[in-house]
């Protein structure tokens, strides 16, 4: 399930949001970027701790998340900047 994920962060796995699969959750560990990126998106509630799901992803195009009940557009390059903790046996197709 986890196969060819990149590791951040010593042993703990954590993986870009663009890697999670349709319908998988997430726990958002941090948002590598300049201030302004991670201003933006902790302002689209991506902040440390909270939990997402990726609703839906294309390839290299928009990444359609929810975020505290509210589904969110992401270009794909902003995505692979918010890095998450996969919650395990959560995928729901």
């Amino acid at each position: 399930m986890f196969r060819g994920r990149r590791r951040f962060q010593g042993t703990e796995e954590l993986c870009p949001l663009t890697d999670l699969a349709e319908g998988e959750r997430g726990v958002v560990v941090k948002a590598q970027g300049g201030f302004g990126l991670v201003r933006r998106l902790a302002e689209m509630g991506l902040t440390p701790g909270t939990e997402v799901k990726l609703l839906k992803k294309g390839f290299g195009g928009p990444v359609e998340v929810e975020v505290r009940g509210v589904a969110l557009a992401l270009g794909h390059g902003v995505a692979s900047k918010v890095l998450v903790k996969p919650l395990k046996d959560e995928i729901h197709g």
